[in-house]
């Protein structure tokens, strides 16, 4: 019942917002076709994608006699895990790509990918890899570069193909790194157009990168798009819940406090099944940015912070703590003293 209230609020309040254009179009209402900051990015990316042509041998001469047999030698061992860092951290430098190289090579594999796309193709090899589509939104330096993968994206699914999650979820990532989160936003709402799929650590990135510095409306619109694209509804999913009860609080108008106060209980009652993971204590490897879908302790963070405004907004609301969301923050280590926020 109580998941029925939330999902009416939120579409009352989906209603009373409806005046801008972006959300007024029945895109949002097509069905899904069969197709299927923090500091985001680094500068690397990964290795040569483009087949190039392959390196003659020299052959050795008759009268050279036989060859003789190289004896490798064992590598040397890092003295101290000190050294290694440093020498990965040599490596990692010496990847990365100057602005200029940065745009010729985006360039380049522009080049390469337009003519293998679409079903009138007129290049049929070698093949695109799927790893094409990464390395273009890692060099992707501003949002006219990703307006311009974005169009190419039918042409891929025209002949077949399809993008998996992991390409969606750095793609939503890179929107938000380069603060074009309604470019992202657009191409999850035309979905017959687009045809990039929608998973859950890409629907919470989506809606991240928006409740913070954009209207209510636009949030709402973003949480619609759970329904769209089949995911559990954003009152079943806490770091979803958490981050839009956030956003109707700070916009504290009628009907945006109306869907937060609805919201809460319904995170309070995910807290049974949802503990976030211990932040990464200083000198631990992280997974690199870099990697599609590596979304480490991001969502456990997120929570951390949003559950600490509804807190204050609880607070303010009835001039005393909410005890389910305080223990849990605090069993969370989320808040030292209890008297704290």
């Amino acid at each position: 019942m109580a998941s029925f209230v939330a999902r009416r609020a939120t579409f009352n309040i989906r209603t009373v917002y409806s005046r801008r254009p972006l959300h007024n179009t029945p895109i949002l209402l097509r069905k899904k076709g069969a197709v299927e900051i923090e500091d985001l990015f680094s500068d690397e990316v990964v290795g040569d994608l483009i087949p190039s042509e392959p390196v003659p041998r020299n052959k050795p001469s008759p009268s050279a006699g036989p060859a003789k047999t190289a004896v490798a030698k064992p590598a040397p061992k890092a003295s101290s895990s000190k050294a290694s860092s440093v020498v990965t951290a040599k490596q990692k430098k010496s990847r990365k790509l100057s602005e200029k190289d940065r745009v010729a090579r985006f360039n380049q594999i522009l080049a390469f990918l337009t003519p293998r796309l679409g079903r009138t193709a007129t290049v049929k090899t070698p093949m695109v890899r799927n790893s094409v589509w990464v390395q273009l939104v890692q060099l992707a330096t501003t949002q006219q570069q990703l307006e311009t993968i974005t169009g190419m994206f039918a042409g891929w699914t025209e002949t077949g193909h399809k993008f998996e999650n992991s390409f969606s979820e750095l793609f939503v990532r890179r929107c938000e790194e380069l603060k074009c989160p309604l470019l992202a936003l657009k191409v999850y709402g035309e979905c017959a157009k687009y045809s990039l799929p929608l998973s859950l650590p890409a629907a919470r990135q989506l809606l991240h990168s928006l409740h913070q510095k954009y209207p209510i409306e636009t949030v709402m619109t973003a949480a619609a798009l759970y329904d769209v694209h089949n995911l559990p509804s954003v009152s079943q999913d806490i770091v979803s819940a958490s981050l839009v009860a956030s956003a109707c609080f700070k916009h504290n108008s009628k009907h945006s406090l109306t869907v937060a106060n609805v919201l809460v209980p319904q995170i309070k009652s995910l807290f049974g099944g949802y503990q976030p993971k211990p932040l990464a204590e200083e000198g631990t490897e992280q997974a690199p940015a870099s990697i599609p879908g590596a979304f480490s302790e991001k969502p456990s963070t997120w929570l951390k912070w949003t559950l600490k405004k509804i807190d204050k907004a609880t607070y303010k609301q009835k001039g005393k703590r909410d005890k389910a969301i305080r223990r849990w923050r605090e069993r969370s280590e989320h808040i030292i003293a209890p008297a704290s926020f």
